[in-house]
């Protein structure tokens, strides 16, 4: 039953396919069930859907022992398929966390899964659908195994009922609430922060464009090469990197590798800059990531704000949490920002129960949507 409620969310609140319509379903091994339900409801609409397969060891020894330079060519089979598609959805995986410690170092940057990387394989990809106007949907919830619940040490019944829930939300309404509050954004300048766990921020924004996280797909956004996921829920927008003065105390639990978590990490910021930092437990997680070699790792980057009223915090989903408050420090140069990290490299938390105002009107009061 949860895969066919999925699947008509998929199909019909997010994608709206139609009669006669190509639709790709790219799914790994663990998926297939949730894939064939996709496929059926298509099928029931009148649209053409074809179901290709990745599975987990074929994708890790491809990246293994396969030359570099057949990694980074788009096939003529995958070409044609593209040309012929109308939407795509990927479902998202593998089922295990992927240790690359067993990928060489010189391709990983070459291990296509979201769809979002930078290489010459997806600059392929990207180049045809958005001229085929390809709408484009990963599947978060596919995510959710017993494997990688392990692994971040979450249970993994709970889990996945919190992203069900996060990804069978009425889909409008967080369209709509993203509307309204990118608009705020968009004109706003003086932003505060405060929250009752300490955070006590104040920065600027610059009129830059920021970011909307729904998962309703429109032709305009294949055609801007757009790729949207479920479940969804935020805006985020890049703020003036240099503004930032005060302190965040990011209250809700941040999951890092292995399992482990950094509980109540504070930042206190000078002039966009981390000058002090500390947390109740797991500051080393934290320290590893400010030693890299990038200049700016530790400077603030944007802010976030979640809209999804069924996800919860604690879990993977807090930026799109209903109320909460996300700030990052590194790259931002996919949200137009200056920062730049290797890879676009970045940090972020959330908290709870925070006030924000823009130019003195609150928008957020006590985590909750005004």
């Amino acid at each position: 039953m949860n895969d066919e409620q999925l699947a008509h969310q998929i199909i019909t609140s997010c994608l709206n396919i139609r009669e006669g319509e190509n639709v790709w379903i790219s799914s790994w091994d663990h998926t297939i069930d949730i894939a064939s339900e996709i496929a059926m409801l298509c099928r029931q609409k009148g649209a053409r859907p074809l179901i290709t397969l990745t599975t987990e060891n074929y994708w890790t020894r491809s990246l293994q022992e396969v030359p570099r330079e057949l990694l980074e060519t788009l096939s003529p089979f995958e070409t044609a398929i593209l040309r012929q598609t109308d939407a795509f959805v990927f479902l998202l995986g593998p089922k295990t966390p992927v240790d690359w410690s067993r990928i060489p170092s010189e391709k990983q940057e070459l291990a296509n899964i979201w769809f979002l990387e930078s290489n010459r394989y997806m600059g392929a990809w990207r180049k045809l659908a958005q001229k085929r106007s390809v709408r484009m949907l990963g599947v978060e919830y596919c995510l959710v195994t017993k494997e990688r619940a392990q692994a971040l040490g979450l249970n993994h019944e709970k889990w996945r009922k919190v992203m069900l829930a996060g990804c069978l939300v009425n889909q409008q309404e967080i369209t709509d609430r993203a509307s309204k509050l990118a608009e705020i954004v968009r004109r706003g300048q003086e932003v505060d922060i405060a929250s009752p766990s300490g955070t006590k921020l104040k920065f600027r924004l610059v009129g830059r464009e920021p970011t909307l996280g729904d998962s309703v797909v429109r032709k305009e956004d294949g055609t801007k090469g757009i790729v949207k996921f479920l479940p969804s829920g935020f805006v985020e927008v890049a703020a003036d990197e240099d503004s930032a003065e005060g302190i965040v105390v990011y209250d809700a639990p941040i999951l890092v590798r292995g399992g482990n978590r950094v509980k109540n990490l504070t930042l206190n910021f000078k002039h966009g800059k981390i000058v002090k930092y500390d947390a109740q437990s797991g500051i080393k997680a934290f320290e590893s990531y400010l030693k890299s070699e990038d200049a700016d790792s530790g400077k603030f980057a944007f802010v976030g704000f979640g809209l999804n009223a069924r996800l919860r915090h604690g879990f993977t989903q807090d930026d799109k949490a209903l109320g909460g408050i996300t700030i990052g420090i590194g790259g931002n140069e996919d949200k137009g920002g200056k920062n730049r990290t290797a890879s676009n490299r970045h940090w972020w938390g959330s908290m709870t129960k925070a006030t924000v105002s823009v130019d003195s009107k609150t928008i957020v009061a006590d985590g909750l949507m005004c």
